[in-house]
């Protein structure tokens, strides 16, 4: 009884540091191997640039013409819902495991491909978003002037219209803003000179762009080339230094509109409920602002201190985001309403030819019938670079084009105010502000890539981290050199459609979600995911949000995902690439559709290739029970340190280890079993309990020893001896008690006799109580 006791004390303290190791990750699990930042601050401000560049900024304050303040109410409400719940999800998973979404998949192997996708992802991006930086490289030189002159986009260009009434209109010295905006993007910042026939146009580079792109890529290969330690320091410039411009910018504009005119004429508070347009609209914003990197997002957390308690840098961020968009939709509208003041009438554009990339409508020029309808009833689509807008009719036109807000907007705001009225000193800092978003986001795209690749060996690769950021912006540069030629625009729009609607990402955050908190489980559930939000301790905060962050990622966020994914491919029109039949009305030729559908389609066939090579990995090496090597595969039992814990220890001393795959040559010498602790007896539900997992564990034994005996041989065991008949043992007790009687002598060793006869009447009992059980 005494054996079977301390047995069952050593199980059950064994069983309750098996469930303190399943229920509590480890601490030294927010440890990266790339390191920790230099400063405090500096995950919070590359944070801000995953959430805030360049092209959300312009893209809200578009929208937010389009549909009023109803897109910014219900921008708001879904990013509470949703957005703001995504970026918790990423930035405490990535510092819970302490990796990015390369190196978190030890925690199931099996899953890997998504980290591959979500890589991929992140670099095809990065490597054609990065163009539209460079193109403001050109307004920004071109808005230092005095106040004498007049802006560039200001002045005509006779020699690219097809007709003579421009000629007209110089020698009256009158200025059409409906052409002269319009025609300096596409003449002398994307330098197209085929404009009546873009199709016939020879595909050569422009040195004016290759330039530019290549001195943005210098100055992300300086900012990245010493790791963390660069990138830590300048992300305070990139990152302050716009938000600070942005606000400086808002309350200088914002008082020129007069009061009487109001904000967002387009507002339509009767159409909230009822105007799906607008809500799919937001939700793709929500999308593209707080899950589009989301692997960037975990890249820059899992850089941060064990122990450091997330929410402060999460309200941060979503704070400074909401106020940047917000403030650039306040600055959209006054620049819609001073354009309305001079009589135009803003319409969409569409970036093909000289006949559709007009955005202004003179006064008294009659508008052509796809025009009239208002801006909130037509079609949109939300992509990266840019935004669509789609005319009923007009099949040959996408309604695609890129920064709205810094190509048309804002030049030709500036154009009217003139040095008059405004300083071109704010042009020149509105445009510095958006190339510092820019870069930032562009910083935080491709540190994810650096480090995604160095984690593929971080011992051996940190050391290379200077040759792998060159090689990696020197082929980003390569591969963005077809993007600076006659056809340069037309190869974003295709890659824009193709990658940057984002509805396949959305499906791999919805594989992301449910491989992390459905298949894997503890100790990375939910609830000690969000230990990384709000510490270990509970406070007012943590009771009411770990319950609902915990509720919304397990529930909310999975079907919410699938229902958006769906609702923006089908809304999006991006299923006109997957018909591979010709029709007159084609905007794309069949072999370029077929070239879509494959660079849509290949980060996602990474998930079953890679995982299709991990099962081979795992199933053909490892322990000898099959189950085993499952579980090492889908739910292996170690943490991110590669740390086994007492589960695991005995069975995958011969398994692949997670980090190389390779078998360890040095076995490890088993550790001595501390003493047993006292344990209470149990309760009674706790009794019931144990009996139920013991019924349920032998049921499982006896189906695998039929599965056994199915597969393989029946192993037959020898038959035990029977144990002795009861009746017998208490015969022979009585015969031996008997002859110790009759030996037994009344002289002086009495006593000795005494202690003689009950150790061997003691073993006697012990011999005959082993031979009974």
């Amino acid at each position: 009884m005494i054996g079977y006791a301390s047995e069952y004390f050593i199980d059950n303290n064994r069983g309750r540091s098996r469930r303190n190791v399943d229920d509590e990750p480890e601490e030294s699990e927010g440890r990266s191997p790339i390191g920790p930042w230099p400063h405090g601050l500096s995950s919070v401000f590359a944070g801000l640039g995953c959430t805030l560049g360049l092209f959300n900024i312009s893209r809200f304050a578009v929208l937010s013409i389009h549909f009023g303040s109803n897109f910014i109410l219900q921008f708001l409400m879904l990013s509470l819902i949703l957005g703001v719940p995504l970026l918790a999800f990423h930035a405490s998973l990535g510092q819970t495991l302490g990796a990015g979404p390369i190196d978190m998949w030890k925690i199931s192997p099996l899953f890997q491909g998504i980290g591959v996708a979500l890589l991929l992802a992140q670099a095809l991006i990065g490597m054609y978003s990065i163009v539209g930086v460079s193109w403001m490289f050109v307004y920004f030189r071109d808005s230092f002037i005095t106040k004498q002159d007049s802006f560039r986009w200001a002045e005509p260009f006779r020699h690219y219209r097809e007709d003579n009434f421009f000629a007209t209109s110089i020698l009256n010295m009158s200025r059409r803003l409906e052409e002269t905006v319009p025609d300096y993007l596409n003449v002398v910042v994307l330098q197209r000179h085929a404009l009546s026939s873009p199709e016939n146009a020879f595909g050569h580079l422009k040195f004016q762009l290759t330039f530019n792109l290549a001195v943005v890529w210098m100055i992300v290969f300086v900012s990245l080339s010493k790791g963390l330690r660069s990138y830590g320091k300048v992300v305070y410039v990139f990152s302050v230094v716009p938000v600070l411009g942005v606000l400086i910018i808002s309350s200088k504009l914002l008082g020129l509109i007069p009061v009487y005119r109001g904000f967002f004429p387009q507002t339509e508070w009767s159409e909230f409920f009822l105007n799906p347009k607008s809500w799919i609209s937001a939700a793709t914003e929500v999308m593209l602002t707080w899950n589009l990197l989301g692997a960037a997002t975990m890249q820059v957390t899992s850089h941060n201190r064990s122990g450091k308690k997330l929410w402060r840098d999460i309200a941060t961020i979503a704070l400074l985001t909401l106020t940047v968009l917000i403030l650039a939709a306040f600055l959209g509208n006054l620049c819609y309403q001073l354009i309305s003041l001079k009589g135009y009438t803003y319409v969409p554009s569409s970036f093909e030819r000289i006949s559709t990339y007009s955005f202004l409508r003179p006064p008294g020029m009659p508008l052509f019938p796809s025009n009239s309808i208002p801006l909130r009833h037509m079609s949109h689509a939300s992509l990266v670079a840019g935004d669509r807008v789609s005319k009923p009719g007009a099949a040959h036109e996408s309604g695609y084009q890129v920064i709205r807000l810094a190509t048309e907007l804002i030049p030709a705001t500036l154009a009217i105010l003139d040095g008059n009225y405004l300083s071109p000193f704010w042009a020149v800092l509105f445009y510095f502000t958006l190339i510092l978003f820019g870069i930032a986001q562009q910083l935080a795209i491709w540190h994810c890539v650096i480090t995604g690749i160095m984690a593929i060996n971080a011992p051996t690769l940190k050391s290379w981290e200077t040759t792998i950021t060159f090689f990696t912006c020197a082929a980003g540069f390569i591969l963005g050199l077809p993007m600076t030629t006659e056809l340069g625009i037309f190869v974003v729009y295709f890659l824009d459609y193709c990658l940057g609607g984002g509805w396949w990402v959305i499906l791999l955050t919805l594989m992301e979600i449910c491989a992390i908190l459905m298949v894997r489980g503890r100790p990375y559930s939910g609830e000690n995911i969000c230990i990384a939000l709000f510490g270990k301790r509970s406070n007012c905060i943590s009771l009411w949000a770990v319950p609902l962050l915990t509720f919304t990622w397990n529930v909310v966020m999975p079907v919410a995902l699938l229902v958006m994914s769906i609702t923006i491919f089908k809304s999006g029109g991006y299923r006109d690439l997957w018909i591979w039949r010709c029709g007159k009305g084609d905007y794309w030729p069949l072999w370029t559709r077929e070239v879509g559908v494959f660079v849509q389609i290949i980060p996602l066939l990474c998930i079953p290739i890679i995982g299709l090579v991990q099962c081979y990995k795992y199933l053909s090496n490892g322990p000898a029970d099959i189950f085993d090597r499952l579980a090492n595969l889908y739910r292996p039992a170690v943490n991110i340190s590669g740390i086994a814990d007492e589960d695991n220890t005995a069975t995958n001393s011969n398994t692949p280890s997670n980090d190389s795959g390779t078998n360890s040559s040095t076995e490890l010498p088993p550790a001595e079993d501390p003493p047993p602790k006292y344990t209470p007896p149990p309760s009674y539900s706790t009794a019931t309990g144990t009996r139920i997992a013991k019924l349920l564990r032998q049921s499982f034994r006896r189906s695998v020893r039929r599965i056994q005996n199915v597969l393989g041989p029946e192993i037959v065991q020898p038959p035990r001896p029977p144990p002795p008949d009861y009746a017998s043992v208490l015969v022979e007790m009585n015969l031996n008690r008997n002859d110790c009687r009759e030996n037994m002598s009344p002289s002086s060793g009495a006593n000795t006799f005494t202690a003689a006869g009950k150790i061997s009447k003691k073993k006697h009992a012990q011999r005959l109580i082993i031979e009974v059980f």
